[in-house]
């Protein structure tokens, strides 16, 4: 696999997300379109010239892979303090008011 760093963006994400929901609506569902980037995975493996156990340990590889992103967005997830929408205020509230 290769060895340089992937660039992984908001905006990437987001067009694919868009190209999926373009060729099939039901891409919407967020399950959906991961069954999408599943498939197309599993093809291109499949199209590669390497024997297929080197193959199929792409794919472990690549599970492997996928795994530590899902851990490491969800710890980032976990590390940012909740986002609260701000309330409106206005006034001075002194200590004894109701």
């Amino acid at each position: 696999m290769s060895d340089d760093s992937l660039q992984l963006s908001g905006d990437l994400i987001e067009k694919l997300q868009a190209a999926l929901m373009e060729a099939d609506p039901r891409a919407r569902e967020p399950i959906v379109g991961v069954q999408y980037l599943a498939a197309v995975i599993g093809y291109l493996v499949a199209q590669m010239p390497e024997p297929v156990d080197q193959r199929k340990d792409y794919l472990s590889q690549l599970a492997q892979f996928m795994d530590s992103v899902f851990v490491d967005v969800e710890s980032r997830k976990q590390a940012a303090p909740p986002s609260h929408p701000p309330q409106a205020a206005s006034g001075v509230w002194r200590p004894g008011d109701p």
